[in-house]
Parts: C-alpha cells; structure tokens; sequence
C-alpha cells in the first residue's frame, strides 16, 4: 500500500475532517469509483506527449510519472451512467522558475480547466494533493478527459503525477421527452443497465422544417435522383422516437429498380444495358433499437451471395418530427463491399415506421474510397418489417453503448488551433496534399484527441462520418499481419519470427521459388528473395499478381501466391508482393494451430486485441477466400476502419507501447522495431525514390536537417493502395487519411505537427 506525503495544512484538514466523521454525507456514501490509478505499473491507458517516464523517486512509493518540461499524459474517462463526478489528484514539481507551472486539468469538451495549479516555491518535490467536487458538464459524457500537464521553459523543469481517481454517484433520473400532439405513443425501448447510449435523450420539440424526404415523399413518392446527404442526418431538433424498431427489415424489388451513373470505371465494369453491378444485393437484416439508436444485430462483413457486392450495415439513428403524422423516423449507413475486393461505396438509408409498419426506404450511394470505380446509386424501395423480439437484444444494446462510450474524444479539426493556440499550427495544411474531391476523411490524434475532418459526398456531407466506413487496404500488412505476429512474439515467445514458412505452408512444394530458408521476419519484411521483376513495386502491378487478386478459392489464391521464381537470398532485397502477407498469413493460421489453439489467426487477433482495444463492431470481421465467413483472411488487406478504429491503432502503436489497460498486448521488441525505435534495426531499404524503410509491415521516412530539423528521425506510417496513410510521428501526433486518387503527400503535416510538440528531443 503506497504512502501519503500532505503539507501542513492538509493534515490539519485532514484531522477537522475526523472530527467530523459521525456527521452524515450523503454525497460521499453514495460515490462509485469509476476510474483510478496509482502509477505503480506505469500508465498504460494514459496518451503521452513529449517526456514522460515511470520513475521511482519521488512517488508515493514505488512510482510516479515524470513529465518533463512541456509533456503531459492524457486519460480518457467515460463517465456514463453516473452523475456528480469527482477527482482527486496528487502531484508535485521540481525545478520551477516563475513563469513555470504544473497542471492537473479536466476537459468536459469545451477546453481544458485546470483544478491544481504548482508553481514555483511548491517545487521541491513534495506531493500534494486536491479533490474537486460536481464538475459541471461532467455527468454522462462519454469523452471526459483528465490530464496533468507541464509548461515548463526547459527540459529541466519537472511535474510528477501520482494516485488519481475519478468518481460519481451511479445511476441517472429518468428523463421524459414529450409526445407531439399529433402522436399515437407507442412501444418505448429500455435502455440497458448502465444507462443510455452517449447521446440520448434527445431534447428537440421535433419541430423540423424538411424540404427534402418528407412523409409525402417516403409514403408516396419516388427517387429520381441523389439528394443532398443531410436529408438522411439526425436533425438538430428532432425529439425521441415514438416508437420502438426492433426485427427484421427487407427491402423488396432490390435486383431490378434504383437509379445508377458511373463517375469513373477504369476496368468497364459496366455499361449502357443493365447490370447486376447497377442493383443492391437482398437486403434482409435485424435490428434492435436503444433510445434513439438503431443497431444492426450483424454489423460486420456480410456475405450476400451477390455476384459482385456484400454489405455493411452501421448503426443509425431513430427520432420523431412533428410532420410526419405520428410515425417515427429513422436512418442508418451502410456500404456496398466489392466481392472478393476492399473497394468501399458508402451510402445511408431512410424510413418510417410504426409498431407494426414501415414506408417506403430511400437509399442512396453518393461517395467511395476505391481508386478505379466511383458510383451514384439511388432509389426508393417497398419494405417489410417484422416486429419481433430479437433474441440477445439486451447484448446488442449494451455492447453498442460500451462502443460509443469508449470512443476517442472527438473535434473539428479547426478546434486543433483552439486548442493549442500558443502554437501556431495551421489546420488547413492537414489534408491539403490531396485534391478535395477524392478525399473520404482524415484526421489528427494528439493528446488523445481525434481531430477530424468531415467526410464529403458528391452530394453534402455524409450523415454519419463518424461510422463512416474505409477500407484498409494495406494498412492490414500493419494492423492484421504484423500487429498478429507480434500478438504471438508475446503469446509464444520471439522465436516465433524465425521459424520457417516451409513448416506451416505445405503448399510451398508447388512453387516456382525457393523457401528452404525463408522465415516468418523475412516474409513480413517483403524480403523473401523470391521475386520476378526488380522495380519498385513492378510485380505488385504484374498480370501474375492481377490473378492473386482475383482468385477466389483459397486453392487458386495459394497457387498464385507461390508463383515467384527465386532471385535472391532471403533478408537481402525488398520486393513489394501482397501474396507475401498472405502467405504469411496462412503460416501464423497453422502455426496458432499447432499450439493447441484451434481459433483462426484473425479471430485471435479480434478477440484479443481488437475487442481489448473497444475497436468498433464493423471492424471485427475481414474479407476472407471463397467469399465466406470462414475462409482464410487475406491478412495484407481486407479490413474496414472508422475514424476512432484507425486512431485507437495509432494510440496503441505509438503511445501505448502495445500495452492495453495495463497489460501487455503486443511483443514489446518488435514493436520498437517497427515504430522505429530501435536504431540497430530499421528494416529493409525499398525500391524506388524516395528510398524509405520497410520493417515489420511497416514503411518509415526520414527525416533530417535539411527538412529544417536539429536531428534525424522516422517516422513510421501504414500505406493503403489508392491514397491511404497513418502516419505516426515521435511527438506522439498520428496523422492519417483516406482518399483515392493515388495521392501520396503528408510531409507538410509531419512538420505542421511539430507545432504542437517537437519531433526533436
């Protein structure tokens, strides 16, 4: 048990206090831990920026973190399903001079409020310590944020943050909505213990004024053509639904009505005539419904049996308007997957509904990421519903509200200025190396904050950005196969990347290559040897390649991935193949199994990384071969990210040390390879110019002196195909983005990002 170091004056405090310990408290009897930390093991879980450390003294034995000069540590705290919160804090100092201050802050998102201030003469590293009572703006905000933070003018200068926790009083009076005059109230939806999803209850009168979708046009009219995207958006006054939605939803007429123009089609998929490309699949899902929140039951990946598209359905939202005659009103996103292809096209869906009923449903395609098939897709479609009780509804419903509770605080990216105004950074130079038109989204995470840009439509903006979703793309050779080796380094030990692909993928007899020595590091490093043609990136764009990508059954994929003659020894030459990673892939799925762990190599990586990391519920499944739920995952794409999925990945990468709520998650060695941590290892020299690095799955650019910097360093990124980038900069600032026009420049943001803390020690 740690020690207690108080200044004078809190003794004295703390002995009035006994004095009064048989007065009642109500307050205080009724107050829940709902976060703490000591410090002791470090501080996982706490986003870090600039210099920070675990160190031993001083603490309040054994450990305390160091933050040194300008650094802090960053904690986001839902505080959901509690009210009144509380936090008590424990810092000190050293080193101060008088313009020198350590912080201990809060941020309810509208900015930072500090509530213990060190200056200089309380620096002689002495903790003290303070509680702060009923933060207003505090009580169910799922992006509650605790921060201690030093603005020191040298590296010399110190602040050390010690025992905090925040608490609240469980449990939330229930809040009525008032029912239109025009209303039949019908079934309500009880929110899941803990409380309501973030969000709710919606407080509008429902006095909208709506031009566009109206009941008129969803009860008897057509669709002629795309809309602006906000007519599909949650209005800003619209109450709680009036109604509960929960059952099974089917669209009618899907393979022959709806609208369909092409914006680009570099392989002419199609043309004047009709085509199966131009129409949804079937569409027949469940949902269940939380306040305002509509939940799709399966929100992953879904195999449609459609020649040429699956789905992924988001979760949306319901409401009520005072025009639409007593029905309710609801929407959601969702997006059309290439078969056997990580191309995304995104589009939203809208209806009434009753009890018992629905209208008609208005869909719409307006944007994609996909470099060589861009689409409008429109129409209006009759529809079932089936009211009935899904079965494990409650799990639904808990587990989307634990989802949107644990999401990353989130702003505008203008507020990235607000924010830090002393810097100087300006928010525009943040996606500016991509032309407007072909970017889906991007974003900055710093101090763990997801800074984020809209996502725009060729017709508005998108009316769920926020569950918006993008393909990887590559950036699985990041996030699924590297992030699964280093799953088994920690698992199984570092042997793991020295073992030999030959050992655990029969199908290497049948190649045209060489693999007698070739290991699990030289496959994840591009550096098998075996390889046909030289140039940068030559055989990724191969026509022996295109029949990989093709492939389907997972005996053809295989086949064509071994297709490589030898040329040189392996671990000595880089050559870019995602049939490499797929191999690799497979190799880590028989590896696992030989441990006695029959799960599937990306299953593991789910249930034991993904789902830790709260990652969304869309996130959790991947394009596999045969195109079913079961078939090997492609491992060098085939994943689907939001804004908060892809950001928590940078945060555990590059500053959380692959550590999740205090344990370790990833293999810590290969990790620092791969974040470029580790001088004596940076990977592979690439083809092409520039010459970057490539270690691990991961690509590294450097940075010097003559970028207008005092030292050298890289910086680690993920790269997708079409214009995709997560870049992760020593700062501890990630910066990605998703486009396609084959758009590659993010240099001007690492060095805007270096505004807001050095890359230079």
């Amino acid at each position: 048990m740690k020690r207690s170091v108080f200044p004078f004056a809190l003794t004295l405090f703390l002995l009035l206090a006994l004095l009064m310990a048989g007065m009642p408290n109500p307050v205080s009897a009724q107050q829940t831990q709902i976060y703490s930390t000591n410090f002791n093991t470090g501080y996982s879980g706490w986003t870090t920026s600039g210099t920070v450390a675990s160190i031993a003294s001083p603490s309040i034995a054994p450990n305390s973190v160091s933050i040194r000069g300008t650094a802090s540590i960053t904690r986001a705290v839902s505080t959901v399903g509690y009210s009144g919160i509380s936090i008590t804090w424990n810092m000190a100092a050293s080193s101060l001079e008088s313009a020198d201050h350590c912080y201990i802050e809060y941020n309810t998102g509208s900015g930072w409020t500090a509530i213990g201030t060190l200056n200089d003469g309380q620096d002689n590293s002495t903790f003290f310590n303070g509680t702060t009572n009923n933060i207003a703006g505090a009580d169910q905000n799922a992006n509650f944020q605790v921060r201690y933070r030093g603005n020191g003018a040298t590296t010399g200068d110190y602040c050390y943050a010690e025992d905090v926790t925040v608490t609240g009083t469980a449990g939330t009076p229930p809040t009525s909505t008032p029912i239109p005059p025009t209303a039949t109230p019908g079934p309500t939806s009880t929110p899941p213990p803990g409380g309501s999803v973030p969000g709710d209850p919606l407080t509008g009168s429902g006095a909208v004024t709506r031009s566009l979708l109206t009941y008129a046009n969803l009860t008897s009219g057509t669709s002629t053509a795309p809309v602006d995207d906000s007519a599909f958006a949650l209005p800003s006054n619209a109450a709680m639904p009036l109604h509960a939605f929960e059952g099974l939803l089917v669209l009618n007429n899907e393979a022959t009505s709806g609208g369909f123009n092409e914006v680009k089609d570099s392989y002419a998929y199609t043309g004047n005539g009709d085509n199966p490309r131009k129409h949804l699949p079937e569409f027949s899902f469940e949902f269940v419904q939380n306040g305002s929140h509509l939940i799709p039951v399966n929100q992953g990946l879904s195999i449609t049996g459609h020649q040429y598209w699956n789905y992924i359905i988001g979760p949306g939202r319901a409401w009520s308007e005072t025009t639409d005659n007593g029905w309710s009103r609801a929407s959601f996103p969702f997006a059309l997957v290439q078969r056997n292809a990580n191309c995304t096209h995104n589009g939203v869906m809208t209806f009434l509904f009753n009890g018992s009923a629905v209208s008609n449903v208005r869909y719409q395609i307006t944007q994609e990421t996909c470099a060589y098939y861009k689409i409008n897709m429109w129409g209006q479609l009759s529809a079932t519903y089936s009211p009935y009780a899904v079965s494990n509804a409650d799990t639904y419903k808990n587990n989307h509200a634990v989802e949107v509770g644990s999401r990353l605080p989130t702003k505008s990216i203008a507020e990235l200025a607000t924010d830090y105004p002393a810097s100087g950074v300006n928010t525009s130079v943040f996606g500016s190396g991509v032309t407007a038109a072909h970017m889906t989204t991007y974003g900055v995470v710093f101090n763990g904050v997801n800074y984020v840009s809209g996502c725009g439509t060729r017709y508005g903006q998108y009316a769920y950005c926020g569950v918006m979703r993008v393909p990887s793309y590559s950036t699985a050779k990041s996030a699924m196969a590297s992030m699964s080796l280093m799953r088994l380094g920690q698992k199984y030990g570092s042997g793991v990347y020295n073992l030999l692909i030959k050992d655990y993928v029969p199908e290497y007899t049948g190649s045209v290559g060489v693999w007698t020595n070739v290991t699990f590091n030289n496959t994840i490093d591009m550096a098998t040897g075996n390889y046909r043609l030289a140039g940068y990136e030559s055989d990724e764009g191969g026509s022996y390649m295109e029949t990989f990508f093709l492939a389907e059954p997972y005996s053809s994929k295989i086949t064509a991935a071994f297709n490589f003659p030898s040329k040189a020894a392996p671990g000595t030459f880089w050559n870019y193949h995602s049939s490499d990673t797929f191999i690799l892939g497979r190799a880590m799925q028989n590896y696992l199994n030989a441990q006695g762990d029959g799960s599937d190599i990306f299953n593991m990586l789910r249930d034991e990384v993904f789902v830790p990391l709260k990652l969304s519920a869309g996130t959790m499944t991947s394009l596999r071969t045969d195109n079913d739920t079961t078939g090997q995952a492609f491992a060098g794409y085939g994943l689907f990210w939001t804004q908060d999925d892809i950001a928590k990945v940078a945060l555990l990468l590059n500053n959380q040390n692959g550590v999740i709520d205090g344990t370790q998650i990833l293999q810590p060695d290969m990790l620092a390879d791969s974040m470029q941590d580790d001088s004596t290892d940076r990977g592979m020299n690439t083809t092409g110019t520039p010459v970057f690095k490539y270690n691990n799955g991961f690509w590294a650019k450097e940075f010097t002196s003559a970028d207008g910097y005092t030292c050298s360093f890289y910086t680690p990124f993920m790269s997708g195909y079409g214009g995709i980038t997560v870049v992760m900069m020593p700062n501890g600032a990630t910066y990605y983005y998703f486009s396609d026009n084959e758009e590659y420049s993010w240099s001007s943001s690492v060095n805007e990002a270096d505004k807001l803390a050095p890359h230079c020690p």
